[in-house]
């Protein structure tokens, strides 16, 4: 047995024996959960552009123009039929919880998720929605197994020892630090599993469904009543990814994405950080220091196994590129730059592409033609690429500070908040996908005001946040920023890149006098001109019952320079019915 398969056998040994004494010595144990149906219906006709059926040059044809390296005109249409879905997500999911206090000193918890797709969607093949090129077995996490259409893991399996000022938990855990909405700057220790809904959950959770949960050892000691040490040391897993074909792809499904070659390097490395807290009065800080290896991984060329072009980064498939124009298109939308990644990938991959007679070419034209005459030569052609997952250094800071204003006033108890943190020699995914990483020190900074005010005694108060986030080198989504701006036409359109991200988030949530009823908002607005909106409304006419629903709406102004321009496709209302036990 592998050392994997045995940590992972020792573990669930370890829960059912701690089970078994609960049950033995009538400890006081709990046990509840809930299940829920989580449809989201389109709210437009549009389909995600990056899956084979949702591609936008489907049944459009195009001319391979190759006349200005000899060669000739011809047109080609992409031979793939376009879906028509109604549904971007129909899950049924279960979550059980059960809590053990053993003695004063000792608890335990451990939540059983299953969550189940079934296959509703119009879609290209028999794509895989869970199955994931990680751990053995197609896991995308430590404690997990899965099929095609279902999922069934441990995100959480843990013991919590406590005694005076020191509290140690061991075992499977997610580790939330940071308190942003949407932004996530302190919150580094964990990557995020995008297999479900995307980011497209309610806003007001804070990727508490996303955040991937890893085995570690993780510990607290209070030195005074106002100074709190913590540290961890947790198994690393990388951020998961939505497969091809599956309603929230994001990653063109003309690619291959060799995960594993980057994770053989990564499997069993651990991540460590540490953090100090401090109270004084009214202001809080903290600072933290991170080592870990990057979970939402850099990508770049690799060799392909295809008998006719391996040794290249590219294969035969007629699930590839048709056209130069798609190859534009696509490098654009992808944060890429399409002439710059021909060229790589021929200079990188020589003599391979060189024994195909491929060439680096200087201008946009010239490479559109050349790639015309492959696809006229060898027909559509898929990229390879690798995902690799470099260590780096975060340190952070963060302060909180309470005002205190005249009883009843609206600056009363507003928080104000900053987080920021520096990574130096931070590795990106370069535009044209060179082995050779973007290697730049990146500093990312938020700054939150946050409140509880009652507008009306007739009226719960309302929660009310404001925030700001900036981002020197990449995007909120981690895409460097001199990959933004690409329109993608074939002649023109490459990428104009940014100097820094910025984006400003509100949100609120108003109960109603009864407290059955909860309007919700959420809006996320990158200044580059795309926005998210999220409004919701939760019932909950008792303890057993809860239905929410809630729309996220995209608006972008084009340019494919803001983040919302990625998922503008995305527009849907979604619901969420609850029974709980």
């Amino acid at each position: 047995m592998s050392r994997i398969g045995l940590g992972k056998s020792l573990m669930a040994g370890v829960a059912l024996s701690a089970i078994s004494s609960v049950a033995a010595q009538a400890v006081d144990f709990n046990v509840q959960g809930f299940v829920r149906q989580e449809p989201a219906i389109k709210l437009t006709n549009k389909e995600n552009p990056y899956n084979q059926q949702g591609n936008l040059f489907n049944g459009v044809t195009v001319n391979q123009d190759s006349t200005l390296l000899g060669g000739g005109v011809t047109t080609t249409t992409r031979g793939i039929d376009r879906a028509d879905n109604t549904f971007n997500l129909m899950a049924t999911r279960l979550e059980v919880d059960f809590q053990a206090n053993f003695n004063t000193n000792w608890s335990g918890f451990a939540r059983l998720r299953g969550y189940f797709q079934p296959d509703v969607f119009d879609s290209y093949g028999d794509p895989e929605f869970f199955e994931t090129d990680l751990w053995s077995g197609g896991r995308g996490t430590f404690l997990e197994t899965n099929g095609r259409n279902y999922m069934v893991d441990l995100p959480a399996l843990y013991v919590d020892y406590s005694d005076g000022p020191l509290w140690l938990r061991l075992g499977n855990q997610q580790i939330a630090w940071g308190e942003s909405l949407f932004f996530r700057v302190l919150d580094v220790p964990n990557g995020l599993d995008l297999r479900r809904h995307l980011l497209l959950d309610l806003v007001a959770e804070e990727f508490a469904d996303e955040r991937v949960a890893a085995p570690g050892l993780r510990g607290s000691y209070r030195v005074t009543n106002d100074i709190e040490i913590e540290a961890f040391t947790q198994l690393f897993n990388p951020s998961i990814l939505a497969n091809p074909d599956t309603p929230y792809n994001v990653i063109p499904s003309q690619f291959t994405i060799h995960q594993q070659e980057g994770f053989d390097d990564a499997e069993g490395a651990m991540n460590v950080g540490t953090r100090v807290q401090g109270q004084f009065g009214n202001l809080a800080l903290q600072a933290i220091a991170v080592n870990r290896r990057n979970p939402d991984g850099v990508f770049h060329w690799t060799a392909s196994n295809d008998p006719v072009l391996a040794g290249t980064p590219f294969s035969m498939s007629n699930t590839g590129v048709y056209s130069a124009a798609e190859w534009f298109k696509y490098a654009g939308m992808a944060r890429l730059n399409g002439l710059a990644g021909f060229n790589t990938a021929v200079r990188e991959f020589q003599p391979a592409t060189g024994g195909l007679g491929a060439v680096e070419l200087p201008t946009q034209p010239l490479v559109a033609a050349e790639l015309d005459l492959f696809f006229q030569g060898l027909g559509p052609l898929r990229g390879h690429i690798a995902r690799v997952y470099p260590r780096e250094n975060i340190f952070g800071i963060g302060a909180n500070y309470v005002v205190n204003a005249s009883s009843g006033s609206f600056f009363d108890q507003l928080v104000i908040r900053s987080e920021f943190t520096y990574t130096p020699d931070k590795h990106f995914t370069s535009p044209d996908l060179s082995r050779a990483h973007i290697v730049e020190d990146e500093y990312v900074g938020s700054l939150v005001f946050e409140k509880y005010h009652r507008f009306s005694q007739d009226f719960p108060a309302t929660f009310m946040v404001l925030q700001y986030l900036h981002k020197s080198e990449s995007d909120m989504f981690g895409r460097h920023l001199s990959g933004m701006g690409a329109t993608g036409e074939r002649d023109s359109g490459l990428p104009t890149g940014e100097s820094s991200f910025n984006a400003v988030a509100f949100a609120f949530q108003q109960p109603f006098p009864n407290l059955i009823w909860r309007a919700d908002m959420s809006v996320l607005y990158d200044l580059k001109g795309g926005a998210l909106i999220q409004p919701g409304l939760r019932w909950k006419p008792n303890e057993a019952w809860t239905a929410e629903v809630f729309a996220n709406i995209t608006l972008s102004d084009g340019g494919n320079d803001d983040i919302i321009d990625t998922i503008r496709w995305a527009d849907e209302l979604a619901f969420r019915i609850t029974y709980q036990f």
